[in-house]
């Protein structure tokens, strides 16, 4: 199991700290939005990544004609129980025109800066495994959204996956130097990249900055999302290069799966360790 290493805080020259960040994914499908709110902000939580992702059930309200509506009644209790949403994570990938386009008018509405949208990595059922194919597939399918995210004031965000040309972090970047756009940036997630074989070091090559993160953890062979510490990703590279690429953003985590697949009445624990980890994970970049 790797160790977090508690070490004295860092400062990076501002007085602002990043947020630390969850993802609503640590609830089951449907979970009311409002009582997530409430039970995040309680422990200590400083900033809700929405998974939009977990809200393509049959009859969701993001689905539904009045979704606006019930985005700013999500936002207005954020804001009156004091944590932000500062992230959103849309149903399948860039080429998902319907769930894309709202997904960015929801974020715009809950007042999330930044949506993660997983790249297209297939084409025809197969996997996209040339470089250039790529970027070219996935640059077409961004520019066309520019438009509606300058509207918007909301920056899309690709991500590492796990599949062909995907999985390697440095074509994310060099996708987001080819679209070149304010409104289009990349989340590393050092999962993703641990399971396919890349080491948290490879922020060093990738040459762009990613605008988030996606925090957990694994054993390097598959996507487990779990807890920083229980599994084999060594987190004091992670925060190293992250020093030293120079990451600004939030802490945003990811790692559900033991949230998720627990009792409900065993969460608050399971989310209070996640949140303990992650301050000594955002002091110490």
């Amino acid at each position: 199991m790797a160790s977090i290493i508690v070490a004295a805080s860092c400062t990076s020259g501002s007085d602002k700290k990043p947020l630390i960040v969850t993802t609503t994914d640590v609830f089951e499908d449907g979970y009311p939005a409002e009582k997530a709110i409430d039970r995040l902000a309680r422990l200590g939580y400083e900033g809700i990544d929405m998974g939009l992702d977990y809200w393509t059930f049959e009859g969701s309200p993001l689905a539904a004609d009045n979704y606006a509506e019930w985005g700013k009644t999500l936002r207005a209790h954020a804001d009156k129980v004091g944590i932000p949403y500062t992230h959103a994570h849309a149903p399948g990938d860039a080429g998902s025109d319907w769930w894309v386009e709202r997904s960015i008018e929801i974020s715009a509405i809950l007042g999330a800066k930044y949506l993660v949208v997983h790249p297209i990595f297939k084409i025809e059922g197969n996997d996209i495994e040339d470089r250039d194919q790529f970027i070219s597939v996935n640059a077409a399918a961004i520019r066309k959204w520019l438009p509606l995210l300058k509207e918007k004031g909301v920056v899309i965000l690709s991500e590492n996956v796990l599949w062909g040309a995907s999985k390697d972090p440095r074509i994310i970047a060099d996708l987001v130097k080819e679209v070149d756009s304010p409104y289009f940036g990349w989340c590393f997630d050092v999962g993703h990249a641990w399971s396919c074989g890349f080491a948290p070091d490879i922020l060093k090559q990738c040459g762009t900055v990613p605008l988030s993160l996606h925090i957990q953890d694994n054993h390097g062979n598959g996507d487990e999302h779990l807890i920083p510490g229980d599994g084999t990703i060594d987190f004091d590279l992670f925060l190293s290069t992250l020093k030293e690429v120079g990451y600004k953003g939030d802490c945003v985590l990811e790692a559900h799966h033991q949230s998720l697949e627990a009792p409900d009445a065993e969460r608050d624990e399971i989310l209070a360790r996640l949140l303990e980890v992650s301050r000594d994970i955002r002091d110490r970049y």
